[in-house]
């Protein structure tokens, strides 16, 4: 096989195990009123269907380089596809909560497995397209995002029971997992001959753990629109199905936004394109405040595009830190899982909120401070600044 065939399917492949990111969390929104009654979940506790996952995605972020030593990637990303599947066929069952719950974890497992070890994958085969290619794997995962949103209503209204439509997520991860054996095994098991990274103690670096909460407060902000949007219009008077659509048009322009951003990365220095997606996710969220029922489309395809380019770009930061891909996996590991348990508490949060005070509108604002405080601290992030150890090994007596 010739090496651009095989990259072309690899390339193919990643992009079917990217679907299979997001369609676990963003299904329930949709849904959510009727799995509130039936489960009698309140506003906080439901929260946790998009919670926990997020959660779960950072702790095993954090347990990814343990792991890795264990098992190498094809094993992996394996393993958490058959986890994901299992999670969704979970839903099968009647929605009690404890089932919704359960399976919002499970699944929440596999996901941050894939995520902590795909773009190290990604450095090591395409080094010289990785802003590309991180944007073509992070479309893909908002483009499943979307597909849940947009699908689940359709396949409760043609289901025999309408939560068996969660449980139809499965079939994209196995067919994921048979994509991956067949492709995957020779591509990421192929003779590896960087030589290793500086040993840079991560949990004590100021940089690591600034990129943790850069990444946490982007994502926060996604986690609660896909926990909360469907619910608001739905609370503002719109269908099921239509605030469902309204989700899958966030995701339509996050899928857009990660495909674009990263291709006009042409320059070390992101800060640029970070700021005009920060600012279009501000303007977003503004819209959902002040004129949620005037531009709706509007609003959630702008701030989309926003999202969606702030995820991969910021991926590509943490990787741009340093040369050596051992040391850049284990960063973005790192930050992810940072990111993801502070991105796991927004949800929580968004529903104390609306609890608190009947509207969702609080909690946009509260994203909107930190959308704000996004710009000032991407200020920070010139290639000048980066850490110098982490370009070049280290001497052996300092390891």
């Amino acid at each position: 096989m010739r090496p651009t065939t095989k990259n072309i399917l690899m390339l193919l492949v990643l992009v079917l195990v990217g679907v299979n990111m997001r369609p676990l969390l963003t299904s329930v929104g949709p849904l959510l009123p009727l799995l509130r009654d039936a489960s009698g979940m309140n506003f906080a506790l439901a929260s946790l269907l998009t919670a926990l996952p997020v959660a779960a995605m950072g702790v095993m972020a954090l347990a990814g380089g343990w792991l890795s030593r264990r098992l190498n990637a094809h094993h992996l990303v394996a393993l958490s596809l058959v986890t994901i599947a299992a999670g969704a066929l979970l839903r099968e069952r009647a929605p009690h909560s404890a089932i919704l719950l359960s399976s919002a974890l499970i699944g929440g497992i596999g996901i941050g497995l894939i995520q902590a070890t795909l773009p190290g994958v990604i450095k090591r085969l395409f080094s010289r397209s990785t802003p590309a290619v991180m944007g073509l794997w992070s479309a893909a995962l908002m483009g499943g995002g979307g597909l849940g949103a947009a699908l689940t209503p359709w396949l409760a209204q043609r289901s025999k029971v309408w939560y068996h439509a969660l449980a139809w997520w499965a079939l994209p991860a196995i067919l994921a997992l048979i994509g991956w054996m067949v492709i995957g095994r020779s591509a990421v098991q192929s003779p590896d001959n960087a030589l290793p990274g500086p040993a840079v103690r991560l949990h004590i670096s100021p940089r690591a753990w600034m990129l943790g909460l850069y990444f946490g407060l982007i994502n926060g902000g996604y986690t609660s629109l896909i926990a909360w949007l469907p619910p608001y219009y739905m609370q503002l008077g719109s269908s099921p199905q239509s605030s469902g659509s309204l989700l899958a048009l966030l995701t339509l322009g996050q899928t857009a936004g990660a495909l674009l951003m990263p291709m006009l990365a042409r320059h070390r220095d992101r800060r640029t394109l970070l700021l005009v997606s920060l600012a279009m996710q501000l303007v977003g969220f503004c819209g959902f405040i002040w004129l949620p029922q005037q531009l709706p489309v509007g609003w959630a395809l702008i701030g989309g595009v926003g999202l969606g380019g702030t995820f991969p770009l910021s991926l590509v930061l943490a990787l741009d830190h340093t040369p050596h891909a051992p040391l850049a996996a284990r960063l973005v590991a790192f930050m992810q899982g940072i990111g993801f348990i502070i991105a796991g508490a927004s949800p929580y949060l968004s529903g104390f909120l609306r609890s608190l005070t009947g509207d969702y509108r609080a909690d946009w604002m509260f994203h909107a401070a930190c959308v704000v405080g996004l710009m000032l601290l991407t200020l920070r992030f010139a290639p000048s600044r980066f850490p110098s150890g982490w370009q070049t090994s280290p001497p052996a007596g300092n390891r």
